[in-house]
């Protein structure tokens, strides 16, 4: 049993009409977490879009949620949670005409942990790129897919705790649920859609 921290951020702006929501997993430096860990890990999910936040369009904005839940990661039952930090709003920093809203860019996460066969891996959707960052073939430059890896490896960089980033392996009917560590980092050559789904 483990339990996990749940970080979350509040998309907004006119680039994302209906706004959206960003979430990133941790594995807390102490059993069952702290304070100490949820402003750690807030702070280090923050550092994601701050790195990767340039190349984004002005029109967009990521609000970080002080609030960081504890979830045991094997029945995904709430345990708690802690008041993290404020973390500062990142606002896009460029004023680019942003793609349409349903074209977002997006960072692979990898583990080494397999599960019923399959090994175990996430990822992270990235709203509010912009026109120049695309193609005329259709994809991302390069220069984009270098920047979404450096901020994806921000995740590697060691903070205020001993706090890691995980992929959720989520439980079905109350159990099965596990974490892996997060242990490769990469942008996508390619333009992702997220769909709208339920919370």
């Amino acid at each position: 049993m483990a339990v996990i921290l749940r970080t979350q951020a509040t998309i907004g702006g006119t680039a994302l009409p209906g706004g959206g929501l960003s979430t990133l997993y941790w594995l807390p430096g102490s059993a069952g977490g702290s304070t100490a860990d949820a402003t750690d890990c807030l702070a280090r999910f923050r550092d994601v879009w701050v790195s990767i936040g340039t190349r984004l369009t002005s029109t967009i904005n990521f609000v970080f949620d002080q609030t960081v839940l504890a979830i045991e990661a094997t029945t995904g039952v709430l345990t708690g949670s802690f008041t993290a930090a404020p973390a500062l709003t990142v606002v896009g920093g460029s004023g680019s005409e942003p793609l349409p809203r349903q074209t977002q860019a997006l960072m692979r996460f990898g583990t080494a942990s397999v599960i019923n066969g399959r090994r175990v891996r996430g990822r992270l959707f990235v709203p509010g790129v912009q026109e120049g960052d695309n193609t005329t073939g259709g994809v991302p430059i390069a220069a984009l897919v270098t920047a979404l890896t450096t901020a994806a490896a921000t995740l590697f960089v060691a903070g205020a705790t001993s706090s890691e980033a995980v992929v959720w392996h989520r439980p079905q009917g109350g159990a099965g649920g596990t974490h892996a560590d997060i242990t490769a980092a990469q942008g996508s050559t390619e333009w992702s859609v997220l769909r709208s789904r339920r919370s």
